[in-house]
């Protein structure tokens, strides 16, 4: 071999080379993803690297705020005619049906047939595949209670009571899936908006910034998910400091689902995009995935049959089940109504 071809292969084998490195380069997913989820701790940065291992693809997360908040970026999507994503995650049953316009409801997923009852009682839209679920309630600071000379409120209507003004950390529900939830909850159970406005604290823009206040000692109550309670026992609250409130009325459940956004899969690698996104849907309901949920989500797994931790035994459950309004001009209405009673 002449000397310098020699030093021309050895320069384009050190180099990888280009057009072969090309052509192996990853596929890139990106999804839209609710802050919690993306988090250090969260279920996101524990299945992500899992899952970009199975695939060898590689998976991009934007935390987008809420519920609300995914929507409203997938709407503003829409409207530039540019999908930032090819995934959402994280859209309980109203937000779902807000989103259907922006969501591929072709479609499938393998493993529904293990779907936990609660789940499949959901009703979702086309196109979105469950993969966890929870009871909304209130959690509890017992310590504050005790300082404040409070008991636990055994109803809703309990919290219109003057001992309760600004006692509670609720979520806007504006920009926040469990903020919404509380606002259909309430008018589920026929709630005077202009007595309830004097008893909250604040409003925060997300679920994150709420428990956050809770955890400072800002107010006794905050409105949370029955498995917070499971989070505390198991980093250390032995005495039971922090505890889920069940009312007699009922509590309201979410099911939260991701799905593959419409018109997200353009160009020359739009084919695989889709079918790693597919593939990524069905991953969520893998026993792998939804036996890390109760300690990453700290939420039911959607499959059944799966393994909850000890922590998980003492969580109460409703004796009655509320599932919320989803019809989206009703819910238009709803925090219609919402705005000009509270502001």
């Amino acid at each position: 071999m002449r000397p310098w071809l020699a030093a021309v292969l050895a320069l384009l084998s050190v180099a990888g080379w280009g057009v072969r490195a090309s052509l192996a380069s990853p596929v890139l997913l990106t999804i839209y993803a609710y802050d919690s989820f993306a988090a250090p701790g969260g279920l996101g940065p524990e299945i992500i690297p899992k899952f970009e291992k199975k695939c060898g693809c590689q998976v991009r997360l934007l935390a987008s705020g809420d519920g609300s908040q995914l929507i409203s970026r997938l709407a503003l999507d829409a409207e530039r005619g540019k999908s930032g994503a090819q995934i959402v995650i994280g859209l309980d049953g109203p937000a779902a049906q807000r989103a259907r316009g922006y969501i591929d409801s072709s479609v499938g997923g393998s493993g529904r047939e293990e779907l936990a009852p609660e789940v499949k009682a959901a009703g979702l839209p086309a196109g979105f595949v469950p993969y966890d679920f929870g009871y909304f309630a209130f959690m509890a600071d017992r310590d504050q209670l005790k300082r404040q000379n409070l008991k636990l409120p055994a109803r809703f209507s309990d919290l219109l009571r003057p001992e309760w003004r600004r006692n509670l950390i609720l979520e806007d529900p504006r920009t926040s899936t469990p903020g919404l939830a509380f606002a259909l909850y309430a008018d589920t159970l026929g709630a005077d908006w202009s007595k309830l406005r004097a008893q909250w604290l604040t409003l925060a823009p997300g679920w994150d910034g709420a428990y956050g206040l809770f955890l400072k000692a800002e107010a006794p109550l905050v409105w949370s998910y029955t498995t917070s309670q499971a989070y505390h026992q198991e980093h250390g609250d032995r005495s039971g400091r922090y505890q889920a409130v069940i009312f007699e009325e009922g509590q309201p459940i979410q099911v939260e689902a991701a799905a593959l956004v419409k018109n997200s899969f353009n160009g020359p690698e739009g084919a695989r995009q889709r079918a790693l996104a597919q593939s990524f849907l069905e991953f969520l309901l893998s026993k792998e995935v939804q036996a890390l949920l109760p300690t990453r989500n700290w939420m039911y797994p959607a499959r059944k049959g799966v393994a909850l931790p000890a922590s998980f035994e003492g969580v109460p459950k409703p004796a009655r089940v509320i599932r919320l309004e989803a019809d989206p001009e009703k819910i238009k209405a709803s925090l219609n109504q919402w705005t000009r009673t509270v502001q």
